[in-house]
């Protein structure tokens, strides 16, 4: 039997369905699966998608030509199933014929009745959850099936933690590193939450913190941040977390006045430094074109007053106190001591975080700090289900 074509990427496509038709409709070819269902794809997909050399690098995968070198009169010549099930595309007016695996067809086709969105986050609040969802350090770093666990709740939870960890120098780094590259900031590479004769912060202060964000002062927040506790024999300071997506969720369906002014007025977000002076203006609520909310940048100690009209004040303040109240709520809270071995990590783009005051002046408080970004949580991700997939399909 014929081997199936390589595909425009580095991932495996498993072929759950076989092609059973498939028609050319010059500008356009239709395909039906096994399992009754079709779908089209255009010929501008399907052509600058070709698994041939001059059209894609057999080596990057990446594509050579771009769309002003195909052809303006491009049509399908014609379409027909291949000996070992794959497509077979005849291009006019070029003389070329290209073949598509059958798994990367169904993986990227588009039916009317699926959804093709990102799953949903799961929201919660204190009725829902007693704790993060956990998972045990060491088995964690041993392998990839539970650290992917571990990066699907946080991704989808938006907090997670790993226990058991030997708190020693390096590990936070090497856990991070693990799923990408560090996002430095104005603290450093990392950083330790300890008292300072001359805070930069009010995290380096044993006073309790509001709920809040991390670095709303730049243009793009660092998406995700991980404290590891190393040591804490201190009285008190117990993280408190919650989750933004169900407040703001909660105020739109129960206050909309609040959740629309939060997601229209701009503010401006300030760091109060000597050395440094981040700004960046944006709404508290960030919503797509859809009304999904795609991050929330929410930070009472790093916002600046609002030059607005008296009306938009009036309407800002309003609004930012009826956030407040529910940040605040411990119906919104999830409460948990941070024990020597406890590595934390939480998307800071969605989760607010915050912590009790504690007692420095009896026993140590040892937590490191790590910023990194969604983008290198989702990549992890995909690369760890991509190599899930090679192992399940076998050679």
């Amino acid at each position: 039997m014929s081997e199936l074509p390589w595909t425009p990427d580095f991932d495996t496509w498993p072929v759950t369905h076989a092609l059973v038709a498939a028609q050319a409709r010059v500008d356009a070819v239709r395909l039906v699966w096994d399992d009754g269902r079709e779908n089209h794809f255009a010929a501008a997909l399907l052509r600058e998608n070709s698994p041939d050399p001059d059209t894609v690098h057999p080596k990057s995968r990446e594509m050579i030509i771009s769309p002003d070198a195909l052809p303006a009169n491009l049509r399908v010549a014609d379409a027909r199933i291949g000996p070992a099930g794959e497509l077979i595309v005849a291009w006019a007016p070029e003389h070329l014929q290209s073949r598509y695996h059958p798994g990367w067809l169904r993986a990227h086709a588009w039916f009317e009745d699926q959804a093709h969105d990102p799953p949903a986050p799961r929201l919660w609040a204190a009725a829902d959850v007693a704790a993060p969802p956990t998972f045990d350090g060491p088995q964690a770093l041993a392998g990839h099936a539970v650290f992917l666990d571990f990066l699907i709740a946080l991704r989808d939870f938006g907090v997670a933690r790993l226990q058991n960890l030997n708190p020693a120098p390096g590990l936070l780094e090497r856990v991070v590193r693990r799923i990408g590259p560090v996002r430095e900031s104005n603290f450093g590479p990392m950083y330790t939450l300890e008292v300072k004769d001359n805070p930069d912060s009010n995290a380096y202060t044993a006073h309790p913190l509001p709920q809040h964000i991390d670095l709303p002062t730049r243009e793009c927040p660092h998406g995700l941040q991980f404290l590891f506790c190393r040591e804490n024999s201190v009285a008190g300071g117990a993280g408190i977390y919650c989750d933004a997506y169900r407040i703001a969720e909660d105020l739109r369906r129960q206050q909309p006045h609040h959740f629309d002014a939060l997601a229209a007025i701009r503010w401006t977000f300030n760091n109060r430094a000597t050395t440094s002076d981040y700004r960046a203006c944006a709404p508290i609520i960030d919503v797509d074109a859809g009304g999904r909310i795609r991050a929330v940048r929410y930070n009472s100690f790093l916002r600046a007053p609002l030059r607005m009209p008296l009306d938009v004040q009036q309407r800002g303040y309003a609004s930012v106190r009826a956030f407040s109240v529910r940040a605040q709520d411990p119906r919104y809270h999830l409460v948990f001591a941070y024990r020597p071995g406890d590595l934390v990590a939480f998307d800071n783009r969605r989760v607010l975080h915050g912590r009790n005051g504690y007692d420095a002046t009896h026993g140590r408080r040892f937590i490191e700090g790590i910023y990194s970004d969604r983008d290198e949580l989702h990549s992890a991700i995909r690369i760890l289900e991509r190599a899930r997939r090679a192992q399940i399909a076998g050679p």
